[in-house]
């Protein structure tokens, strides 16, 4: 492996809730409908299996095409059949003209039942694209990921090495998997390790994940706030549940897009405009999941 570059770098200051949308889909543009979060994630894999939209975004950059005045972050998280689409010089061309206040470095194929030698293989390179994502010129989130302890372990070090104090750990597979609690601790305890080693502070986003853990000083970044509405579901004290469910159907809300109705009601709204009662029920389930992640920060 290459000798490792070395970048001065500041910490992106996560939100402890910071919502993911679908940038082809205008119903997840909640700040449309009134409601205002100063950060969102745009996942760049959207954008990649949809040429036509692409070509419009990459024209105008992100801020300009969604209308957004937040900070807007780029998510490099996608599917294991895109991330080889594009070669890495590609990806440096989309992402400048993209202009996204941060960026994460490139994802790649980790699997916990690899042999040893591929997980490691993937590994090195993991560390290898963070050292190639240091020539951009924009705030950069390094990413947690690796097979085992062992590995996390050594992208971390690695990764801090370069100057990387934000990080983030797609998990939204680990979590549905029931692998998460073999992986998060360590990666926690190695980030508390080097921070005392270097004096340094950092900040860990756990990506794809809608249910507050319960470890401290986390991030949160997910997309099931508007993806539960479609399912029709209803997020409560950052509990799902059928919308019609009796044990909260009749109660009411008093969120900003709720206004004092209860899930009945919003049955009632989707029944006559379900667009509507769509977009009623994605902004409740917004509103709820950000307060039940921002409480007691």
């Amino acid at each position: 492996m290459a000798s490792l570059s070395k970048k001065a770098m500041t910490k992106i200051g996560f939100k402890r809730f910071i919502p993911q949308i679908d940038i082809g889909d205008k119903k997840s543009w909640f700040w449309r409908h009134g409601v205002e979060l100063p950060e969102i994630f745009v996942p760049l894999w959207q954008l990649l299996v949809n040429e036509t939209l692409l070509a419009e975004v990459s024209s105008k950059g992100l801020h300009d095409f969604l209308g957004f005045n937040g900070r807007i972050f780029l998510s490099m998280v996608m599917p294991d059949e895109l991330i080889d689409r594009l070669r890495l010089e590609n990806y440096f061309r989309l992402i400048n003209e993209l202009r996204p206040d941060a960026t994460m470095t490139l994802d790649n194929y980790t699997y916990v039942d690899d042999p040893l030698f591929l997980s490691w293989s993937q590994t090195v390179k993991l560390v290898s694209l963070a050292n190639d994502f240091l020539k951009l010129d924009v705030p950069l989130i390094g990413l947690v990921k690796g097979a085992n302890p062992l590995q996390i372990d050594w992208a971390i070090r690695k990764q801090v090495e370069m100057g990387y104090v934000s990080f983030a750990m797609p998990a939204r597979e680990l979590f549905e998997d029931n692998l998460l609690e073999d992986l998060l601790p360590g990666a926690i305890m190695s980030l508390q390790w080097v921070s005392k080693k270097t004096k340094t502070s950092f900040e860990l986003l756990i990506y794809g994940v809608g249910r507050r853990l319960k470890y401290r000083g986390l991030s949160y970044s997910n997309l099931s706030w508007f993806l539960e509405a479609k399912q029709g579901h209803y997020v409560k004290g950052g509990k799902l549940y059928s919308f019609k469910d009796p044990e909260i159907r009749f109660e009411e809300c008093t969120c900003e897009a709720c206004g004092g109705m209860m899930p009945q009601e919003l049955i009632d709204l989707m029944l006559s405009d379900k667009e509507l009662g769509l977009k009623t029920l994605a902004l409740h389930n917004l509103l709820d999941v950000n307060e039940a992640l921002t409480r007691g920060r």
